[in-house]
């Protein structure tokens, strides 16, 4: 017994040696390829939807290609082939296909293709029926839909309709919409093609009682944000728009608005509001680097709820190279129906950035509300300054009046793949109220991003402003216009860019203009890399200075606490570059 235990170990140890090195014949042996070539078809788009379908494109730069493989891809090419010609009306095309060896483990496979007659349309029904029949969009989709009788059938077109169809019912109030037909009936014999699609919305559905499970906020400040009433039709959009808005609050750290349609009667969509509160203290240090700041540190206290009226205090100061401020704000919000609230903000601060040194001190009210789908603030604040700009320097003391309009919309609140930015103000004062000066400004500013395919991204953004006064050179350098810097003409310091007095020191000026294009190309899920050109200036006078610009390159990372931007800008209009380092978000 022993003697064969030993031989069948002696055998299982060959047979090991054998599949080791069978192991490292097959690590060692060179993939086959295969080169394709798609003849017969002049249109493009036909040849690059066969390449997303043919499995011997897709599969070619597998490690673990044979020629046997290769030959089974071969084999299924021509019905791949038909199948991906189809959605372009071509339903009897031929394929003539070859693979020829061109070398040991190379191949050439050539597909000649031949499209006979496209399928035309014979007939088209289009129809809405239900409750929602002539509610708007169906009955222009349905005056619109694109294929008619007589045309090449395209499948793309009709998915594409459809797709519109689901779209306009996703937001519609008709929750129990669907497609009772949905069909392409081909007729390969004639070559024609029949059309048919009927949607029934079903009824519209409302919104009914709003009910919430938290105690620690006044009911009455959570119905504030509440933007349907009872009997509205139910909209998702609106839906998700409260959802945020309350999310947005400090009060809590999850919110779900859930439409409980099991609880209403009939078409009512009660609406059930699940919170979970935060802690209602929160204490924050942090330690930062901009280019335009240098090395800072934060400070922060917030105090969520004093109350169950939702009242809260934040004291939040900053230290850097260039500012040392503390901000205190008490917030009162809004009971239902009321939508506004009000803040009561104090600040001191001493700002001393390259063109100018100030300190400042401002007290004031903000009242902010909801209104045309932005938010409206209100401000009233008295500002003393005690400020030097160049040659100028004074002490002033300003009773200001302001409103302002933000409006901001995105897929994604820290790195948006489709959003947008605007922001609108003016303010002012008179020496009428007790100011030292009159003035009378106007801001907007906004900023759009697009996803262009995939991994590309394009960032556009534009400032401008101007400032009406009789004697410019006695404003403080917060009413005045600079420009330079990480967030301005990226290749310039900031706000190093302006009117110059006599000396040759920026002074800063009564308008501002800037603007900035970025492409953005995805290298991994974290990282990307950036071209961009910025372009400004802040004049005198509309016409009364050069436009400098910036240009360069950079990369993206996206943090944990939002994207992280390195560039390196060239100044165009002088032999200068500096490096920018800033992060946030998108918008």
């Amino acid at each position: 017994m022993k003697s064969l235990f030993v031989r069948i170990s002696l055998q299982s140890i060959r047979l090991l040696l054998v599949a080791i090195a069978l192991a490292g014949w097959f690590n060692t042996a060179v993939a086959a390829e295969v080169d394709t070539e798609i003849v017969g078809i002049d249109d493009e788009e036909i040849v690059k939807n066969i390449e997303a379908t043919l499995s011997i494109v897709r599969d070619r730069k597998r490690d673990d290609l044979t020629d046997a493989s290769i030959a089974q891809l071969h084999e299924r090419a021509p019905a791949e082939i038909k199948k991906a010609v189809e959605p372009f009306g071509y339903y009897g095309a031929q394929v003539e296909s070859t693979l020829k060896p061109e070398g040991k483990g190379k191949f050439d496979a050539r597909y000649v293709v031949t499209l006979g007659k496209p399928v035309q349309v014979k007939s088209v029904h289009v129809e809405v029926t239900g409750e929602g029949r002539n509610s708007e969009p169906f009955p222009t989709l349905v005056k619109d839909f694109p294929l008619k009788p007589g045309n090449v059938l395209d499948q793309r077109l009709y998915t594409r309709a459809k797709n519109q169809f689901s779209s306009a019912v996703a937001d519609s109030g008709y929750l129990d919409a669907r497609f009772t037909t949905s069909a392409i009936r081909i007729q390969r014999e004639e070559n024609l093609a029949d059309v048919e699609i009927v949607l029934d919305t079903g009824p519209l559905y409302r919104f009914g009682p709003v009910t919430f499970d938290s105690t620690s906020v006044d009911e009455r400040v959570l119905r504030s944000f509440v933007s349907f009433q009872p009997g509205d039709p139910f909209r998702y959009s609106k839906l998700l728009s409260f959802q945020s808005r309350l999310g947005g609050t400090p009060y809590f750290s999850r919110v779900e608005a859930v439409p409980r349609r099991d609880l209403g009667t009939g078409t009512e969509v009660p609406i059930e509001v699940k919170l979970e509160t935060r802690k209602p203290r929160r204490y924050e240090v942090g330690v930062g680097y901009g280019t335009d700041t240098g090395p800072r540190v934060l400070f922060n206290t917030e105090f969520r709820r004093l109350n169950r009226a939702g009242h809260r205090f934040n004291l939040r100061a900053n230290v850097s190279e260039v500012e040392l401020s503390a901000n205190a704000a008490y917030v009162i919000p809004s009971q239902y129906p009321k939508k506004h609230e009000y803040t009561f903000a104090a600040l001191a601060a001493r700002i001393d950035p390259v063109a100018y040194t100030t300190q400042r001190f401002a007290i004031g009210p903000t009242r902010s509300q909801p209104r045309f789908g932005c938010r409206e603030s209100l401000t009233l604040s008295y500002e003393h300054e005690d400020y030097t700009v160049g040659p100028d320097d004074g002490i002033t003391d300003l009773f200001i009046a302001g409103i302002t309009y933000n409006l901001k919309r995105a897929d994604d609140p820290i790195s948006p793949g489709k959003g947008y930015r605007v922001d609108v103000g003016v303010r002012g004062t008179s020496e009428a109220v007790g100011s030292s000066q009159s003035f009378a400004s106007l801001t907007a500013s906004g900023k759009v991003v697009r996803t262009l395919a995939p991994r590309w991204r394009v960032l556009a953004r534009a400032d401008a402003g101007t400032t009406h006064t009789s004697d410019f050179r006695d404003l403080p350098p917060t009413v005045r216009f600079f420009a330079g810097g990480d967030n301005s003409v990226r290749g310039y310091e900031y706000q190093s860019l302006g009117p110059r007095a006599d000396n040759g020191q920026v002074i800063g000026g009564e308008m501002l203009l800037a603007t900035s294009v970025e492409l953005e190309f995805a290298i991994t899920s974290k990282f990307a890399q950036a071209v961009f050109f910025d372009a400004g200036n802040a004049f005198e006078g509309l016409g009364a200075g050069d436009i400098e610009q910036g240009a360069g390159g950079g990369l993206r990372w996206k943090s944990p606490v939002g994207p992280v931007r390195l560039d390196l800008a060239f100044a165009l209009n002088h032999d200068d570059w500096r490096i920018h380092f800033t992060m946030g978000p998108d918008l």
